[in-house]
């Protein structure tokens, strides 16, 4: 079974051609279309040349399809919110949503996979940190 990425509000499906399609805005105001690896703790993404984002700056993504806000707060950071399904068992796949900043976290009933260099292993998706 193929790996698929879907809207959690419409469910439309968001993995055409081996890319995730979501739109985007800047804080700036500007807007496009991003396409982004589904290889997790890979960051390279396609966008139109005029969709120029800094370092550091927040970036909101939305649903291509039905326009709705993929952003929710864990431990007060916000993160962009997909659904994944691989081999039959659904994920809540969650990224930053600062540019630059490398963290994206697989949730599933019983598992957290953390990826990315800013992905701090050693604390909980929730904030505790492990008591030895």
């Amino acid at each position: 079974m193929e790996t698929s990425f879907y809207c959690p509000f419409c469910h439309g499906q968001l993995y055409v051609n081996e890319r995730i399609i979501l739109s985007a805005r800047t804080a700036g105001g500007l807007q496009g279309l991003v396409l982004l690896t589904p290889d997790l703790g890979d960051y390279r993404a396609i966008h139109h040349p005029e969709f120029k984002v800094a370092e550091g700056e927040h970036v909101d993504f939305y649903c291509p399809i039905c326009h709705g806000n993929l952003i929710v707060e864990h431990n007060q950071t916000p993160f962009t919110r997909v659904m994944m399904l691989e081999t039959g068992e659904e994920y809540e796949v969650l990224f930053s949503q600062v540019a630059g900043l490398k963290a994206t976290y697989v949730i599933g009933e019983r598992t957290i996979r953390a990826y990315g260099d800013d992905a701090d292993e050693n604390t909980n998706f929730w904030g505790a940190t492990p008591r030895y």
